[in-house]
């Protein structure tokens, strides 16, 4: 798993961050679902979405970035940090 020299195995890396990114996706939906019906949000007229104001928007994002390494081991938090660049861009 963790070689002696403090790395870890590519695969076993990719697998890791393919669950943190996962786990960060779930749990930014699962607070955007909570702010969306604590605001009382409705759906825009046009295109039918259901934006929360960008400055909670981000809050939400950082707290579901918290969330992930609250729960991954420390040492992943590097990998994490790096690859919420990518998380956090817009689709």
């Amino acid at each position: 798993m963790v070689g002696k020299d403090g790395t870890m195995e590519s695969h076993l890396e990719r697998a890791l961050m393919g669950i943190a990114h996962a786990l960060f996706l779930n749990r930014l939906h699962v607070l955007r679902l909570t702010e969306v019906v604590r605001l009382g949000v409705r759906p825009d007229k046009e295109d039918g979405t259901m934006n929360l104001p960008g400055n909670i928007d981000r809050e939400l994002q950082q707290q579901a970035i918290d969330f992930v390494l609250a729960n991954f081991p420390p040492e992943m938090s590097t990998a994490i940090n790096q690859a919420k660049k990518d998380w956090l861009r817009p689709a």
